[in-house]
């Protein structure tokens, strides 16, 4: 009731417009060329206004800071507080610079001349908050068309039938270990600034490395476009956000802090929704700086930190099953940025950064435990030069160094927790194998890379080489056994990557294009140990390649592709019952993922924007040589998803509707008793033989706008459908039931700055 009460009294102040306007009138240029914007929509609280052809517009202001933002579907979004002075009479007029939507986020300017590949797609931080998910701008990112539906809770990232690991996210050319906190509620990398967000499902260009999947850049905006101050709070968490300008240093920073936990106790029971979602804590902070040192020399850097914790019991009738888990995470980064323009030309950059990241996971089935600890101290430099050597040749060149010393502790089942490919029935616990180790993993990567684009007529062809010398150490190269000496293990090894594109301009409407490459990405340091893995595991690899075209006619474009991916090398689980010693992992898996997808996209049509995308995909795995093939453990063979988002003055909405295959299990066709541990142990049948039923859920999400804040109501699984999102099974097995994900869930919340 309070809630409401504060919604009317907003929107009472919001229409009656009790204080004074005046009419700022401005002009929208290009920030490079200065040249006028015509067709750019402006918008300040209730109130909105059009650019005409030679860049000018007048709109209405109150009293005070308004922020007035400016969007096109070819411009990023930009954000401009405007100050209407008590008793002032005029206000000088405005020129605001925007920058094209291509160039986006830290990239000051783009001069490769060769569009993205099929299948690469760029969300303007304001459209993607207005798509349901919290008011997340990355959260956006399962809603792009070729990532997967990820399980109730899960912050994992499946792109293109990837693996999860397989996918790289970057935070202004910075790797991060996460993109979400646990859960997958928010993101783990800030939210209010936040400028853009890319993925490249595959094929993606020499400029990114160490992935065999696909890559996510998160671009932190221009942080004088952040308000001077804004707070905000739902029934997920709590946030706040504000600027500080000192002549041409500009100062933005903002920081989270959830509360989910603790709101859900006046709904439901915590324990009962254990198993469905994990319930964590996470809190988040961003600090950037930008400053102009000169004429088209600007300084940028960003500390970013993210705390995560969860504890949950998986309560159970039979003590042997009960699950109790408690996950802590710690990931801080800082980067600077030194980046010299050259207008028309290129630009030159000049990246250092560091981080520290600290996880701990404790879990407990029955009486068998298992725990893990890791500290690693990450650093990194990237150099990039980009020139238009010609109006149709362009070429990039770089250095790219990237770091990692970790300590690990781990301790527990040697079973758990499960790697991908483990058979795994609900509920069975765990063996009571269990072991301990205790060492230090190194990986170093320096690459050398270059590409360029050449433009012959229709024909536009991409070339480009990537050189990685790779440094991959362990301290332990075989187990303790009493007085044995530590003995490390080391290898250098380097891998040349060729990557390239051939695209035709079919009509002045219709490209086509394939993209191709060859990728590798380093074995994880968690892999290393001589009691859980093998410490002298190497390189995974995979080609890559794309094939699709693109039809796009104003604001509506249509784009088919079909992708390919073999995967060599992969680190999968010895299948033989007594490994060698210090090699429970072996290199001998292999893969291959196959599909099409169709996509249609709409933007600024009448205020509306979204798209339409159909993917067709199978991933499969073999672990072997003569093991049997088997389907990727978040294979999902058709996914449908339908996203779109209308705004018109104050108000916005956004709707979501998403289908998508079952993932598969590994099914059980009998039982038998065990008498040494007293209970049933199921019999499997073919590994991910079964699948869970068809996923489906729609959301929807509301906004009101007023001049100085907005209301929001966000539902999620509208249809209250219960999702199923595991198998499991009675006691003995005899009976199949589904665990099912979360119910309706109901987000509203207050926006309000200055």
């Amino acid at each position: 009731m309070r809630l409401a009460a504060l919604v009317i009294l907003l929107a009472a102040t919001g229409t009656a417009q009790a204080q004074a306007v005046m009419a700022v009138r401005g002009t929208i240029v290009d920030r490079a060329t200065k040249e006028p914007i015509g067709g750019a929509i402006i918008t300040a609280g209730g109130e909105f206004a059009a650019s005409e052809d030679d860049g000018t517009f007048v709109i209405a202001l109150p009293v005070g800071t308004t922020t007035l933002e400016i969007t096109a579907a070819w411009l990023v979004t930009k954000r401009v507080p405007v100050t209407v002075p008590a008793g002032a009479t005029a206000v000088p007029d405005l020129v605001i610079e925007v920058e094209p939507s291509e160039s986006g986020g830290e990239t000051i300017e783009v001069v490769d001349i060769a569009p993205e590949p099929p299948g690469t797609i760029k969300i303007d931080a304001g459209t993607a908050r207005a798509v349901p998910g919290g008011g997340d701008a990355a959260k956006v990112v399962h809603s792009l068309p070729a990532v997967a539906r990820p399980p109730a809770g899960s912050a994992e990232i499946v792109v293109w039938g990837a693996a999860p690991r397989d996918t790289r996210v970057f935070v202004d050319g910075v790797p991060v270990p996460s993109l979400y906190h646990l859960g997958g509620y928010r993101a783990a990398v800030g939210n209010d600034l936040v400028g853009d967000i890319r993925l490249a499902p595959a094929a993606f260009g020499p400029d990114r490395g160490r992935a065999i999947g696909g890559v996510i850049d998160i671009g932190y905006g221009d942080p004088k476009e952040a308000p001077q101050w804004r707070v905000q709070a739902d029934v997920l968490d709590a946030s706040g956000a504000g600027r500080i300008d000192l002549g041409k240093v500009t100062i933005a920073l903002a920081a989270r802090q959830s509360w989910l936990d603790r709101a859900i106790d006046l709904v439901a029971d915590p324990e009962t929704l254990a198993p469905n979602a994990p319930l964590p804590r996470w809190s988040d902070g961003q600090l950037v700086i930008r400053a102009e040192l000169a004429e088209h020399l600007e300084l940028s850097g960003w500390v970013i930190g993210a705390l995560d914790r969860l504890d949950r019991t998986l309560a159970s009738d039979d003590p042997a099953t009960e699950t109790t888990q408690r996950i802590d995470r710690k990931m801080v980064r800082g980067q600077v940025t030194l980046v010299h323009r050259r207008p028309g030309s290129g630009s030159e950059r000049i990246t250092l950064w560091g981080g520290r990241d600290r996880a701990s996971d404790s879990l407990l089935v029955g009486l068998t435990p298992a725990a893990a600890e890791s500290a690693a101290w990450v650093a990194g430099a990237r150099a990039i030069q980009e020139r238009r050597l010609h109006d149709a040749v362009s070429l990039i060149v770089g250095l790219d160094l990237d770091g990692e010393r970790m300590h690990l502790v781990r301790s527990g089942s040697l079973s758990i927790p499960a790697r991908e490919g483990d058979p795994q029935i609900f509920g069975q616990p765990p063996g009571d194998d269990v072991n301990a180790d205790d060492w230090y993993a190194t990986t170093i990567d320096a690459a050398a890379y270059a590409t360029t684009d050449l433009r012959l007529g229709r024909l536009t062809f991409t070339g480009g080489l990537r050189l990685d010398g790779w440094v991959l150490g362990a301290s332990r190269l075989t187990p303790r056994v009493g007085t044995t000496p530590e003995i490390a293990t080391q290898q250098i090894t380097f891998s040349l990557d060729p990557r390239g594109a051939v695209q035709v301009r079919l009509t002045d409407e219709a490209v086509a294009r394939i993209d191709g490459g060859r990728y590798h990405q380093a074995r994880a340091a968690s892999d290393t140990s001589a009691v859980f893995g093998t410490p002298d595991l190497g390189l995974e690899q995979a080609w890559h390649v794309t094939a699709g075209g693109q039809w796009k006619r104003g604001v509506v474009a249509v784009e088919a592709v079909g992708y390919a991916r073999w995967l060599d090398d992969l680190v999968a689980r010895d299948l033989a019952l007594t490994p060698l010693l210090a090699n429970s992992l072996t290199q001998a898996g292999t893969g291959t993922v196959f599909g099409a997808q169709l996509t249609a996209r709409v933007v600024g049509w009448q205020g509306l924007s979204g798209w339409l995308s159909y993917g067709l995909s199978r991933s499969r795995r073999q672990d072997a040589e003569l093991a049997p093939e088997r389907f990727f453990d978040r294979d999902q063979t058709h996914g449908f998803i339908a996203v779109g988002g209308w705004r018109h003055g104050p108000w916005s909405l956004g709707a979501r509707v998403r289908i998508a295959t079952g993932e598969p299990r590994t099914g059980v066709v009998g039982s038998f008793f065990d008498s040494r541990s007293g209970r049933f142990q199921p019999i499997r049948g073919p590994q991910n033989g079964v699948r869970l039923p068809t996923f489906f859920a729609a959301d929807l999400r509301a906004e009101r706008r007023f001049p100085h804040g907005a209301v929001y109501v966000e539902v999620q699984n509208l249809t209250g459908r219960a999702n199923a999102e595991e198998l499991i099974y009675s006691a003995d097995f005899s009976q199949q039931n589904y665990l099912t994900g979360l119910p309706l869930l109901a987000i509203a919340g207050l926006r309000i700055e200055g």
